[in-house]
This record gives C-alpha cells, sequence and structure tokens, in this order.
C-alpha cells in the first residue's frame, strides 16, 4: 500500500502542463491501436487475396525500404518543425493515401493493394513512436517507470476493441460488395488516425533543440553517433527479442496443427488464445508494472525477462509430450510479456540519451531494426522449417539476449556517469 500511496502523489505531483501532455498522448495512442487492427485486418485479407501468401516477403521488404525513406525526411525535418506538425503530417497523409487506394481498388484497381498494405505497416509505426519520443522528452526517468505500465494498458484496451469492433463489422456490414466493405472498414480506421493528428495537437509546439555543443545542430540520426556503441547494443537486444517471439510462433503453429483440426476449431482456439494475450499483457500493464518498476531496477528486470523466458521454454521442451498445452503456455508468455514488461523496459534504456538522441535511437531500433529483425527471421524459417533447429536457434537466442545484457549496462553505467 506504500508503493501504491508513493505513485499516486508521485502522479499528482505532475504539473498541469505535463497531465494535460499525457492526457493527449493516451488518447492518441488509444485512437491509433484502436484504428490499426481495423486497417491492418482489412489491408491484410484483400492482399491475400489478390496476390496469396507468397508474396509477404517481397511486400514485407518494400515496407521497409518505404519506412527508411521516411525516417530520412523525419531525420531532416524534425530540426526545424515541432513533433505535433510533423505528426499532423503523416495523420493527414495517411488519410488522403487510404482514401485514394481504396478508391482504387473497389474501382477494380487490384493492384493498388500493394501500396495500401505498405504504407499500413508505415503509417503506424512512425506515429506510435512519434507520440511514444516526445513523452520519453517531457518526462523523467523516476515518473516514466509508473507512466509506461498504464499507458501500454491502454494502448491494448484501444486494441482489443479495434479487433472487436473488426470482427463485428466484416460479418454484418453488408451495404456494398466484399471489396467495398473492407475499403469502408479501412476508411474507417483512416479517420480514426486522422482524428488522433487533432487529439495529439498542442498549442506549445515541441521542436527538437540541444544546448549541447557537440551536437546543437545535428539531426536526431547524426547526434547518436558518439552514442553508436549503447544504441547498437539495444538494437542487438531488439534482435535477439524478436528472435525468440517469432521462433516460439513458428514452434507453437507446428504443434497447433498436430493438435486443432477444422478451419472452425482452429479459429476458435486461436480466438480464445489472443485473448487470453491481450489479458495477460493488459493486467500486467495496469498491476504489475508501476510496481515493479518503482522498487526493481531496469537492470534488473531486463536480467529476469530472459530467465522466464528460458524456464518456459524448458517446461515445453520436458512437456512436449503432454499436448498443445506447455507450448500453448510459452507462447502466451513470451507474447503477453513483449507487449507489456519487455516493452516498457525497452523504453526505460532511452532514458541516458538526451532528447535528440532519444529520437534517433528509436528511428533506428524501434522503427527499421524491429521490422527488420521480424522479417529477417520469418525469411530464415521459409527455407529451415526443422523443429529441431527452431529449439536450437532458440536457446541459443535466448543465452544470448541474457550475454549481450552485461556489455549494455555497463556502456549505460558509463554514459550515465559521462553526463555527471
Amino acid at each position: 500500500m506504500k508503493i501504491i500511496s508513493e505513485i499516486k502523489t508521485q502522479f499528482l505531483g505532475l504539473n498541469s502542463d505535463q497531465k494535460k501532455s499525457l492526457t493527449r498522448i493516451c488518447l492518441t495512442l488509444f485512437s491509433l491501436f484502436f484504428s490499426y487492427p481495423l486497417i491492418r485486418a482489412t489491408s491484410t485479407a484483400l492482399f491475400l487475396e489478390v496476390f496469396k501468401a507468397k508474396s509477404t516477403p517481397q511486400v514485407w521488404v518494400y515496407s521497409v525500404i518505404t519506412l527508411s525513406f521516411a525516417i530520412v525526411i523525419f531525420n531532416k525535418f524534425q530540426v526545424k518543425h515541432s513533433v505535433h506538425k510533423l505528426y499532423a503530417t503523416v495523420s493527414i497523409l495517411s488519410f488522403v493515401l487510404f482514401v485514394l487506394f481504396n478508391h482504387f481498388v473497389v474501382q477494380g484497381f487490384e493492384y493498388w493493394v500493394y501500396p495500401l498494405f505498405v504504407w499500413k505497416e508505415v503509417y503506424i509505426v512512425l506515429c506510435v513512436h512519434m507520440a511514444l519520443g516526445y513523452m520519453n522528452s517531457i518526462l523523467d526517468y523516476e515518473t516514466a517507470k509508473i507512466i509506461y505500465g498504464p499507458l501500454g494498458a491502454i494502448g491494448s484496451i484501444g486494441s482489443i476493441l479495434g479487433g472487436q469492433v473488426t470482427s463485428l463489422l466484416t460479418k454484418s456490414f453488408v451495404f456494398f460488395s466484399d471489396v467495398g466493405n473492407l475499403a469502408s472498414i479501412n476508411l474507417m480506421g483512416a479517420l480514426l488516425v486522422l482524428i488522433s493528428a487533432f487529439i495529439f495537437f498542442e498549442q506549445k509546439e515541441f521542436v527538437l533543440k540541444e544546448d549541447k555543443a557537440k551536437h546543437k545542430k545535428d539531426s536526431p540520426l547524426k547526434s547518436i553517433y558518439e552514442v553508436r556503441y549503447y544504441v547498437c547494443g539495444i538494437a542487438t537486444l531488439v534482435i535477439l527479442t524478436q528472435f525468440c517471439i517469432n521462433l516460439a510462433n513458428f514452434k507453437f503453429n507446428v504443434e497447433f496443427e498436430k493438435f486443432v483440426f477444422g478451419e472452425v476449431e482452429k479459429a476458435s482456439y486461436l480466438g480464445r488464445l489472443y485473448s487470453i494475450i491481450s489479458t495477460v499483457s493488459l493486467l500486467i500493464q495496469i498491476f504489475v508494472i508501476p510496481i515493479l518498476f518503482k522498487l526493481v531496477k531496469n537492470s534488473r528486470i531486463h536480467f529476469i525477462i530472459p530467465v522466464i523466458y528460458m524456464s518456459f521454454f524448458v517446461f515445453s521442451l520436458i512437456g512436449g509430450s503432454n499436448g498443445l498445452l506447455p507450448v500453448a503456455a510459452m507462447f502466451v508468455l513470451y507474447k503477453g510479456f513483449d507487449y507489456s514488461i519487455f516493452s516498457a523496459a525497452k523504453e526505460m534504456l532511452y532514458f541516458p540519451l538526451d532528447a535528440k538522441q532519444k529520437y534517433g535511437a528509436k528511428y533506428i531500433v524501434d522503427m527499421v531494426v524491429y521490422r527488420f529483425s521480424k522479417g529477417l527471421i520469418s525469411f530464415i524459417l521459409i527455407f529451415v522449417q526443422s523443429i529441431v533447429f527452431v529449439e536450437s536457434l532458440l536457446a541459443i537466442c535466448l543465452i544470448l539476449w541474457l550475454l549481450i545484457l552485461i556489455p549494455l549496462f555497463n556502456l549505460q553505467s558509463k554514459l550515465i556517469a559521462d553526463d555527471k
């Protein structure tokens, strides 16, 4: 109770500007995560219908390339223009593009599904990380530790509701043809993206400025040169975590096919499973993260996560003969932790950096490396699908995950000491 009281006092101690900004950020993230299932589900369904599943590796590559170009552009403009103007630009541009792409698709020009799929991968990354980057810049370390859990919970609620609405609309929306119905639902998501720009807007604009002489006039990407080894450490950590999660996902899919038969049964089982994942993530974000981050150092939390992952991996190996449950439990924990504890703990790694470096590091790690690592392991699994290979690589990644934390936190300690 004492810890909860301290958290409440700390939160109430925020000044009015911080409270207003946090409220806008929370509502913005809620709108974004509500919009994403509407846009993702419809765009993916249209893409798979037109180009089939074998084309997904190619479209992923184009998504990463498009995102990389967007980052280069943002890197140049962010020094002169406010985060809120850039966010509004992306939101308005996204709305216009979604309207155009869906219009052409409905008119029968099916190849416009391709850029529709690409941009839905780009807009969510740009908007979410602009909002989070802004929050990192206006909060101190101690305040951030109590904010990330509830903030993530708000995003999870938006995502859950968006998924439910998407499912409801796809079954009951019968005003147009199948393509027209999907396009209409897609545009509802696009409208939410546009609305989020008005929510995120603030009269007091936030333009990245830096007092340090070393990179006073540098762009966010250029400013991270002096902390490149630390940023590379965070990037390596993200690569390993995404490898682990996607390998666990593949292992689950293999076992899933052995024990669950029929489309209806599979859909029902997966529906329950993803609801459990969302619930686990939500409960951790609300009840665990604020207290855990208050009591335990971030470095220790980072070491605890792969140890727990290892325990569930061993459990899946030992209990593999007992059916699907051990593997499903591992998959649920991996996903639930990634969306909650790991996501929050990773954000805390950016706090030793200054404002420009935080944005530059997030450009590299959260936008490019995160997407690249998921695509890379998926590409590898196209050619090598042996379960022995999957389990061996998963074990190696878990061990490397633990090992990379040692030099990473040594570099962090040095950064903090140099800043003092």
